[in-house]
């Protein structure tokens, strides 16, 4: 009944885009800081960029915590945090085009001291700013990993998110290393770029966030012209991604004193393993690159397929109610139900979230309307905006969350009443 149990390889495939998603942006700013940082002759700032990490591990945990015991608008607490993140972004842009015009200037004239010397506001500065950029999408991951257990489906999900973190950690510590040479100028250019898409993303999607959550004014004509491009996630990431590459691939070994030729022996050795680092880095920044942005591309195709999901289960009412095993909502999966009545075909969704909670709702929306919802991966998505559905809002009122139906769960059965169906009838018609 309904979408069925997919295999486990897919639920280990979307579990591992989900957390690489979640984890890509943020270790490639912080690479781009830490590499900052090394240029500028900043390395005693390291350790500000390291406890901003630490830190935002912590208020994602307790995020996620509140997140989902007090079940607060998961819209409104992104959108606020994409739009914060954006202007963070955007000053971070500010300052390094600031300092670098300097740094510019000193490695230019073979100045030994740096000709800028930033207050220790900056340092905090830098915290704060990785502390916002990993926290902002570390509630989501915490969220995922906290509903893991020791059932073989959810290992498997526990395991792929492993990978995608491992593989996002892995493609900021290559960009780290591969870009350390990079001539400064090209650095500041193509980071500076990365970073303005960054903070692009980050405001239209925040603004479309607080507009599902009703904080600002939405329609069904605002949030389908506005969801797809905010959801078009694989462009933005590989757009940053191919840049990042772009920057540590167009690196060229430098000439004149680093020729081997006419040095000692120690220390034609000491440039050859320096070159060989150096290709090192750039052949794993690039193995990885090419990994991330195949595997972000086969989730765009994948969402795609997802979207012409199996048609819905006809239910029919028998003595007054609809009733519907949960047995099948075992697998954690969206289900589809359509219902003849009142003259419409009802259609209904059926969940269980993480906790084990059955979670329905009508499949429509009061700002899309009758467009309906698929799943993807762990997410509820809307098929006109593209907005991701926390699961234990559905049925809750307000944005784009199935409109709410009455409904009771009693002896393992979803129990649907004819009247609050028949009181759907009206948004179907």
């Amino acid at each position: 009944m309904g979408l069925g149990s997919p295999p486990l390889e897919i639920l280990m495939f979307d579990s591992l885009v989900i957390t690489l998603r979640e984890g890509v942006e943020a270790a490639l700013i912080v690479g781009i800081i830490l590499g900052y940082l090394k240029k500028a002759g900043r390395e005693d700032w390291v350790r500000y960029v390291w406890w901003g990490v630490g830190t935002a591990v912590a208020v994602s945990g307790a995020a996620a915590y509140f997140l989902q015991r007090w079940e607060i608008s998961e819209d409104a607490y992104e959108g606020w945090m994409m739009i914060v993140g954006a202007v963070f972004v955007a000053s971070v842009v500010v300052w390094m085009m600031r300092a670098s015009k300097g740094l510019k200037k000193e490695i230019e004239s073979k100045i030994s001291n740096l000709s800028i010397k930033p207050s220790r506001s900056g340092a905090w500065g830098i915290f704060a700013f990785v502390l916002l950029m990993v926290a902002r999408e570390g509630a989501e991951t915490a969220i995922f990993l906290g509903a893991v257990s020791l059932r073989t489906s959810e290992l498997m999900n526990f395991m792929g998110a492993v990978l995608g973190l491992a593989l996002a950690i892995g493609l900021g510590v290559a960009f780290f290393k591969g870009s350390v040479k990079v001539n400064l100028r090209k650095f500041f250019s193509v980071t500076s770029l990365v970073l303005l898409v960054v903070a692009v993303q980050l405001l239209v999607s925040g603004l479309h966030e607080l507009s599902e959550a009703q904080i600002l004014p939405s329609s069904a004509r605002e949030m389908a012209i506005i969801g797809p491009i905010v959801n078009s996630e694989a462009f933005f990431f590989i757009a940053i991604i191919a840049l990042c590459l772009f920057l540590v691939l167009a690196q060229k070994f430098q000439a004149g004193s680093n020729d081997p030729a006419g040095l000692s022996a120690p220390e034609r050795r000491k440039v050859m393993a320096t070159r060989r680092r150096e290709r090192f880095w750039k052949i794993a920044a690039s193995a990885v690159g090419m990994v991330v942005i195949v595997l972000i591309s086969a989730e765009f195709v994948y969402s795609r397929v997802a979207r012409s999901a199996a048609p819905p289960v006809p239910a029919k009412i028998i003595d007054g109610v609809v009733r519907v095993p949960v047995a099948p909502l075992q697998d954690h999966k969206l289900h589809r139900y359509e219902v003849a009545v009142g003259g419409a075909e009802v259609r209904f969704i059926a969940i269980l979230d993480a906790s084990d909670i059955v979670r329905v709702g009508l499949d429509a929306c009061e700002i899309c309307g009758t467009q309906g919802y698929y799943q993807q991966g762990q997410n509820v998505i809307c098929r006109n905006c593209g907005s991701a559905i926390y699961i234990p809002t559905i049925g809750n009122a307000g944005g784009c969350n199935p409109i709410h139906l009455d409904y009771l769960v009693q002896d393992q059965t979803l129990i649907v009443s004819q009247a609050a169906l028949e009181g759907a009838a009206k948004v179907f018609h």
